[in-house]
């Protein structure tokens, strides 16, 4: 028996122990894909929004030591975590970026799902818990900014207790529960959502809205936290001014995932209907799609009224979100008739959006059925697969130079932590975790290489191989010579049947007469044989040669 000489080293055995003990629960029943190569973000953008999730929890939990969830005092904290705390900028910025890129993916990860007809393999229920989740993801982020409570936060708390009190019957019932009996209970309910409630039934959707099968794909993981990083040096997060009730408000506006709500708001007509009805109805609508699309194909050229519906919501969340932002900037005008949007105008506007979007997305598809058409009727050509395949020495080249500059990195952003230029070094940080993916997207083409099964040898080009002489050109050429010899040969017998009789009538001996007799008897068959060969290979090269002009 054979005594291995491999031991494992006390990590490995608690990694081991550690695998087998939660192999039947119900995280090991996911599972997960490292692509081994470049893959497309948009088939995993639920995974991204997942660990976008994972980082708002991790910065999240580390502001909660420094804030204090009192009306008086919840400015001021936050105030301390971004200029004293140590990181507490870069964690608060963080925070804000990642909070607005959730819902940013969550956005693209929904509608990537509604064009690509996604829901219609058997995912009703995934759809159904993503666009609750989504709903719930901007609850989270809302209760996120307005649990600092300046004046942004104080607008947006003001509109949305008067929503939820203008909802027939169980609006001030709501009011209550959501925003207790004033300022000074708001903060304390709304961190509670924020931190806890909001979290836990978000995490529980999850549970039932991700599928078995996940992608993980490293360097694009490391990208978008570095593009948050990188994002929170470049537009660092402002503190606003602390809400004041002696001082009357300027104007502000809301996150701008909530300016086309806004916007409705600004145009002065029912609250309710605004506000709640209208949002209401467009969530409801979105619900709905799996269980009303009946169309057999997947493609979004294949679906057009469902295409042409998801255009038209775009069409209206862009314009919606466009006029949230805007403020008249004449200053002359008072504060109301520089916030109010001309209802007429505005619902005629979105009304207008409605035709004009199914007619674009019938354009849309007529072109795109026509480039198909005449790809079909023109030929084929080879189709060859275009990649970057770099050389060994490339690779290990470009991973040093990387390496390099991710030490270069380090240095600056340990001297800029250093010199207090808190944007600048969170900048840095940013571009490091760009690099680090970059680096891992590296070393994995290099290790998908040394798998790759050897090329084929490929063989030198043959030399062409001569033509052989046409037969015509050979029949014309042997054809004459032919003739010739045949015509020697009758000659020849012409002569020696001449002689024969000459040979009879003299007397010579009977030796010589019959040797004579006897030589022309043996040499007329042998020359009748030779005549009668070359007449058949004559014949036989003569057909030839007409069946070749034939």
């Amino acid at each position: 028996m054979g005594v291995s000489l491999h031991r494992e080293n006390s990590l490995t055995r608690f990694l081991r122990w550690t695998y087998a003990g939660v192999d039947r629960t119900i995280f090991m029943a996911l599972k997960f894909t490292f692509p081994s190569r470049f893959v497309s973000p948009l088939g995993f953008l639920g995974m991204l929004t997942f660990v976008i999730f994972i980082i708002l929890g991790i910065t999240g939990a580390l502001l909660m030591l420094y804030y204090e969830p009192a009306l008086d005092r919840a400015w001021d904290s936050v105030k301390n975590i971004n200029d004293t705390i140590p990181y507490g900028f870069h964690l608060r910025n963080i925070h804000y970026h990642a909070s607005n890129a959730m819902v940013m993916v969550a956005l693209l990860h929904m509608y990537y799902q509604y064009f690509s007809g996604r829901y219609k393999i058997r995912n009703e229920i995934l759809w159904v818990t993503g666009i609750i989740l989504g709903v719930l993801t901007i609850l989270e982020a809302f209760t996120g900014y307005d649990i600092i409570f300046s004046e942004r936060a104080e607008l947006a708390i003001s509109i949305a207790a008067s929503l939820t009190n203008s909802i027939p019957i169980l609006g001030p019932q709501m009011t209550e529960a959501f925003f207790g009996g004033g300022f000074h209970d708001f903060v304390l309910r709304f961190y509670a959502f924020h931190v806890f409630l909001l979290p836990i039934a978000m995490l529980g959707l999850m549970v039932v809205h991700f599928p078995r099968f996940l992608v993980f794909d490293i360097p694009m993981v490391m990208a978008i936290t570095g593009a948050i990083m990188l994002t929170g040096g470049v537009f660092p997060v402002d503190m606003g001014l602390k809400f004041d009730p002696n001082v009357p408000p300027g104007i502000t506006v809301p996150e701008w995932y909530l300016t086309g709500l806004y916007a409705f708001l600004r145009s002065a007509y029912d609250k309710f209907t605004t506000g709640v009805a209208w949002p209401g109805l467009f969530i409801f609508a979105l619900l709905i799609v799996p269980f009303i699309d009946r169309y057999k194909k997947f493609s979004w050229k294949d679906r057009p009224i469902i295409t042409a519906v998801g255009i038209t919501s775009l069409a209206q969340i862009i314009v919606t979100t466009y006029w949230g932002f805007y403020i008249d900037p004449d200053r002359t005008k008072s504060l109301l008739e520089r916030l109010v949007i001309d209802p007429v105008f505005l619902y005629l506007v979105m009304i207008l959006l409605v035709p004009l979007s199914f007619g674009f997305t019938y354009m849309m598809i007529k072109l795109a059925r026509n480039a198909e058409a005449n790809a079909k009727v023109q030929p084929k050509k080879p189709t060859t697969k275009s990649s970057i395949n770099l050389t060994e020495k490339w690779i290990y080249g470009i991973f040093i130079a990387l390496l390099a500059f991710q030490v270069y990195l380090n240095i600056a952003a340990y001297y800029a932590v250093l010199s207090g230029m808190k944007n600048y070094s969170l900048f840095i940080i940013g571009i490091m975790m760009l690099v680090f993916a970059g680096m891992f997207h590296i070393f994995r083409h290099g290790k998908s290489m040394q798998k790759a099964p050897p090329p084929k040898p490929t063989l030198p080009p043959m030399p062409a191989k001569a033509k052989p002489p046409s037969l015509t050109k050979t029949g014309t050429q042997e054809a004459p010579q032919i003739a010739a010899g045949t015509k020697e040969l009758e000659n020849s017998i012409a002569k020696e049947n001449t002689v024969a009789p000459s040979a009879k009538g003299s007397t010579p001996s009977a030796s010589s007469g019959t040797s004579a007799s006897t030589s022309s008897t043996s040499a007329s068959p042998s020359v009748q044989s030779t005549t009668k060969t070359e007449s058949t290979g004559t014949q036989s090269e003569q057909k030839i040669i007409a069946d070749k002009k034939e």
